[in-house]
């Protein structure tokens, strides 16, 4: 397969040539694997975004139910660190 590179993706490729890739074709192929796992590793993943919606529902159905705290995000931290260093001890 044969490619055309704009001039942009060619000054990319010269640097990572210049970190010691031996020829450009190991560079795009150490590239473009970092490129997929990369986008494997996105939040935005359906079962990431499936999971996100079911704990959003719980919230919702516990707000209803007035099952919340009103503690402000800095006192939740905290109670939390508490803890943690209690079930340390």
């Amino acid at each position: 397969m044969q490619v055309s590179l704009t001039l942009y993706a060619d000054q990319l490729l010269q640097r990572m040539m210049s970190l010691g890739y031996r020829d450009p074709a190991q560079a795009i192929e150490v590239a473009l694997a970092h490129m997929v796992e990369s986008e494997m590793e996105r939040d935005d993943s359906p079962e990431i975004i499936e999971w996100i919606r079911k704990e959003v529902a719980i919230g919702a159905d516990r707000a209803e139910k007035g099952e919340f705290s009103t503690l402000s995000l800095d006192e939740i931290k905290a109670q939390v660190l508490l803890q943690h260093q209690q079930n340390l001890s």
